[in-house]
């Protein structure tokens, strides 16, 4: 009798197994058919150094572009007569009938967060939404001096100025150094700093250099570094 059970269940098993395997690949193909947003955004008048390999951030006055691709089992998808909406923190600011591309400005002042949202609500495969964080940054400036602990040896020393997410490219950019209190700016390459130190400078003498960098927009920042003078490293 035992036996007999242990049969029975075995066969209701076997015979429940190939529809259980039909409904969990239906689940899978229906996970795998999902469409996706694919989103990018870039800032037009945000500059960095040639150096910078990281994101370009915007900044308050900067232009962003954002546009998106939807892929379906993946392929793209063709939204050319899709209803589009762009939204930035929950105002809409654009859209249309197969808008899957929109310019804005950033609402608020940085340094922010702001939240870009984008939906078809008409998509057949049904209602899709996709929202993107962007970070907008202050423009910055950084006062370049690669020496080791912050010293140097010799009589001299070069200081470059690095400027960062400002509205306008580093030539266009007024920048204004001193040393010690003392004017440092040089007309020829304004974006550095050549530092001689006078004959006799005691070792140890510590080195103060101020920055101040303005682009023509009136953006205007500030940065600072501190070296000292070693007779010998």
């Amino acid at each position: 009798m035992e036996h007999r059970r242990v049969m029975i269940f075995i066969l209701s098993a076997a015979l429940c197994l190939p529809a259980f395997l039909f409904i969990f690949s239906k689940s899978a193909s229906a996970q795998q058919a999902q469409p996706q947003l694919l989103f990018s955004w870039h800032a037009a008048n945000s500059y960095v150094p040639s150096s910078y390999k990281g994101k370009v951030l915007p900044g308050q006055q900067s232009q962003i572009t954002a546009s998106f691709e939807l892929v379906s089992g993946g392929e793209i998808v063709n939204v050319k007569n899709q209803s589009i909406y762009w939204y930035l923190d929950g105002t809409l600011i654009g859209g249309g009938t197969g808008a899957q591309q929109i310019t804005f400005r950033p609402f608020g002042t940085a340094p922010a967060m702001e939240t870009l949202k984008v939906e078809l609500p008409k998509y057949s495969g049904g209602y899709l939404i996709h929202q993107e964080t962007i970070p907008v940054a202050n423009p910055t400036v950084v006062v370049y001096a690669p020496y080791p602990a912050g010293q140097f040896s010799g009589t001299n020393a070069t200081a470059t100025a690095l400027a960062y997410f400002f509205n306008a490219p580093a030539t266009s950019i007024a920048f204004a150094w001193s040393v010690n209190g003392q004017s440092g700016s040089s007309t020829a390459n304004p974006d550095i700093l050549q530092i001689n130190l006078p004959a006799g400078t005691p070792s140890g003498s510590a080195i103060a250099i101020s920055l101040q960098a303005q682009s023509p927009r009136g953006q205007n920042v500030s940065a600072s570094k501190n070296l000292t003078y070693q007779g010998q490293l």
